[in-house]
Parts: C-alpha cells; structure tokens; sequence
C-alpha cells in the first residue's frame, strides 16, 4: 500500500485519517487520559487543542499502564502543566525512590488545559492549516480552533507562509511556527517468542535490517542475522514478517528516509541493486527498476508485509505474530514492554534506542532556521537521516510542534501566553528545577520524557526553541515580529 507523505505536500489531496489514539494497545480507560475538548474545562480555565504525531502521544498526555512509569500514568508534560480535564489527571501516586511527599503532579499554571489527539503527523498538519479536525471516532474530539500541531516530519522552506483558513468559530492567525520539542527513536521491535536473544541483545547489522526491510531476508534463520550475533543461531527456522504502518505516517517518513540513505552504502552487498531504493526522498520499493506508480515520495512495500494502523496498532500486531518486526517509536516500544533491536550505525557501532543515544544524533545535526534573523519562525533539525558519530542511535528524530505567531478570538491572547508559559518550562535548561509556582511534588519535564522513553533535546536546541516562541508567539492582533 502506498503511503504519502502528505505533510511535505500540503497541496495533494489528504485522507483525514481516523484517529487513533492508544499507541500502548491500552482499554478504554487508558484511552480515556486524553483530554477531550467536548468536556468543559473549568471555570477560569483556557482549553488549548492540538493534534498531530502519534509518538508523543504519551509525552504529552500520559497513555500508558500505571506501573510501567516511575510517575504513573497520568505523569505526562501537559497533565503536569495544566489542569486536568476531569482534575483527577493531575493525580497520581509516585514510587517511593522518587521521594515526592504528596503523590499529586501538576498542575504548574492553573488556569489552562491542554488537549490533544494523536491522529498522525500528516493529518495533524492538515488540521492545522484548514481548522477543520478529524471525526472522533475512535479518539477524543479537537473542535476547532486548533491551536498547535505535532509531526515527525517537518514543514520546510515557504510551506510555512501559507495561512489558515479563517471563518466562524475560526482563529484569525497569521503564519505558522516551527520548533523541535524532544527526541524520538524509531525502533524495530520485535516479537521474542520462538527466539534465542544473546543477553547482549539481538544486533542487526546495516545488511540484515536493510534486507528484512525490502523483503530479501525473509528468515530468523538467515546467515547475515547470525552473523551478527556471534554465530549464535537465533532461530532454526522461522519466517520474519513485517509490520508497517498502513496510515500516513511521521515514523514511515523518518524510518524510510534512513533506509533510502543507509542502504545504499556498501554494507549493504548482497543485496539488491541501490535503486532499488532510490524512489525519492523518504521512500522506499522493491519494484526493480520500474518506479512504482504512485508518486516519487511514496513508500511501496512488499505486498508479504503486514499492515496496522498508528504506532499502537504496529505494536499490537507485533505482539500477535510470532517471528514479527515492525518500526514504532521508542515510546511506543516502552509501553508496549516490547524488545527492540541494537543496530549498526554508520561509525559500525551498535546502539540501541536508549535516551543517551538518540541524544548523540540530535547533537550532532545541524540547526537550518528559516525567516529573517534573528526572528527566524522555522527550525528543523538536518543531518539525522545516518548520524556518523559512534554512540548516536542509526534512526533518530526530532518531534516538531506548529503554532501561529497570531492567535485571534476571545482567547487569543490567553492561548498565546500559555504557549509560551508551555515551551518555556518544558524546554528549560536541565537541570531542571522545579518552577516555583510548581506543586513540589511535580517531576521535571525532562524526567517525565526520559521515563517514557523520549529523549530530552540537547541544550543547545532547546534554547532556539524557546526563543523563536518567546519572540513570535506574542501577539493576537497586529503584524508577527516574525518574518517573512
């Protein structure tokens, strides 16, 4: 199936997806810890709805199994920050070896909320742009306005300076902001039962995760797999299948721009030829030398593969498939308790989707700001699709919110400084203290992210962030000092 990746062509026609909102597999009730803007918030108190990127799904609203976070599952950036849509989200009770005297998290500010729904990057985007949200089913309901958007895979250049749409019940913004917010992994996890793991791990080399990804491994049994681990056999036979995200996807794009770099290099030999890959920026086929029909920035995979929709359905379906292999986030991964692979980075070490190594590859990318300085409005983070340094992690990101430099309407203004209250504290310099106004028992923001399985942005980045928010989100009538 072909999968677009809408979020770099805005103008093509876009599937609103149906929202899908556990990436964990979780019931209901877990489902439930998404605020919903259906549900009145509290007297006095802002609502501020997002959509967008399904691997911060649990940063920012916390899904997940109480017991496999040292903060609970309600221990999320935005039930942390705001007030709790019903107020038992900021509740929770704190392992012992945390210290915390209360067992109450948040909310930092008290007067706002914030919302989300974890319906994909590209649908998110859309959203955005058009104010014009996806239908509930099966997630929470964002009614417009839609005041923020996360992806995975990055606006560039002038898609920015396009505007939304305005009308009734609409905002009347200006143009679209840009900034990383934290890092991410995309895993490829697998399903254990029926293999022999080395207590290392199971490492994949560049030959073996590039070949089971265009179909030319297609056993647990293959010489390249045991290779890579020593000669230890890690299944006598058993078939690999592979899980892949049936719906536009943030993860699909930065796993398949990886691959369409990394597989191409000469520890790929053996198999077939480079082309194979070439299809584009971000996708990927085994078509041979014909291109595919859908468009150059298409993925096309093997028609074997299997197929789930969001992180959470991958996830699952990992775990119903004896010999399965899927990519999803390394949140996702965590929560999910599933096992992840040690790949083999471009320096030929082998690192696994830990916090310290996805923060080696987003230190060594490079910052590309767009707009005028020093009011630049777009930040995007370059030279992740194969980080060269020894201990980054082959396969790493950064997640990106969108905000408007202008915010119209009754709340306006309020929304504005609550962004920026927002960014402000979840980006702060680590180490973090708690804010003063903060409940002592509160987590930091890096804590928090560190535990589900983010990886907290270097210093360096964090810094930029917060600065282009500070100076563009601060109005709601007039011109943006953000330019162009």
């Amino acid at each position: 199936m072909a999968l677009s990746r809408q979020s770099k062509y805005l103008t093509s026609s876009i599937s609103l997806l149906a929202i899908t909102i556990s990436l964990v597999g979780q019931s209901a009730t877990h489902k439930s810890l998404a605020q919903t803007s259906t549900t009145p918030p509290p007297t006095g108190v802002t609502s501020i709805n997002g959509l967008g990127a399904s691997t911060v799904n649990t940063l920012f609203v916390g899904t997940g199994a109480t017991n496999s976070y040292p903060f609970g599952s309600k221990g999320s950036w935005f039930n942390v920050f705001g007030v709790g849509n019903p107020t038992s989200l900021n509740a929770d009770v704190p392992p012992a070896f945390l210290n915390y005297p209360n067992g109450t998290y948040g909310p930092v500010v008290n007067n706002d909320t914030f919302r989300y729904a974890s319906v994909g990057s590209g649908a998110g985007i859309t959203a955005f742009f058009s104010q014009t949200p996806p239908p509930a089913s099966p997630g929470p309901t964002i009614l417009a306005p839609v005041s923020f958007a996360a992806s995975d895979d990055p606006l560039a250049g002038t898609q920015i300076e396009q505007t939304v749409t305005t009308g009734t019940g609409k905002p009347n913004s200006g143009k679209a902001i840009q900034v990383p917010v934290v890092g991410v992994g995309i895993t490829l996890s697998y399903n254990s039962a029926g293999l022999t793991i080395p207590a290392a791990g199971l490492k994949l080399s560049r030959k073996s995760y590039c070949g089971i990804l265009n179909g030319a491994i297609v056993n647990w049994n293959d010489a390249s797999i045991k290779a890579d681990n020593g000669g230890a056999v890690i299944a006598a036979n058993l078939p690999i299948k592979v899980v892949r995200r049936s719906d536009n996807s943030g993860s699909t794009f930065v796993l398949s721009t990886h691959l369409n770099t990394a597989c191409q290099t000469a520890a790929t030999n053996g198999l077939p030829a480079a082309n194979v890959w070439n299809r584009g920026v971000g996708s990927i086929s085994t078509s041979g030398t014909v291109p595919p029909t859908p468009p150059a920035n298409t993925v096309v995979w093997p028609a074997s593969f299997l197929s789930a929709t969001g992180g959470g359905g991958v996830a699952t379906a990992i775990k119903n498939n004896s010999g399965a292999i899927g990519y999803v986030d390394s949140a996702t991964r965590l929560a999910n308790s599933l096992p992840a692979a040690i790949l083999q980075n471009k320096a030929n070490s082998y690192v696994g989707p830990t916090t310290a190594g996805i923060q080696a590859a987003l230190s060594a990318g490079t910052i590309v700001k767009y707009g005028t300085a020093p009011n630049n409005r777009l930040i995007r983070i370059d030279g992740l699709a194969d980080p060269t340094v020894s201990p980054a992690y082959p396969i790493s990101t950064a997640t990106y919110t969108l905000f408007y430099d202008v915010y119209g309407g009754t709340n306006g203004n309020l929304i504005a400084t609550h962004i920026r209250s927002l960014i402000n504290w979840a980006l702060a310099a680590a180490p973090q203290p708690v804010p003063p106004t903060a409940n002592s028992s509160n987590p930091t923001p890096d804590q928090i992210a560190t535990a589900r399985g983010y990886a907290p942005l270097p210093n360096s980045i964090k810094v930029v962030s917060r600065t282009v928010v500070g100076t563009c989100v601060n109005t709601f009538t007039g011109t943006s000092p953000c330019t162009p």
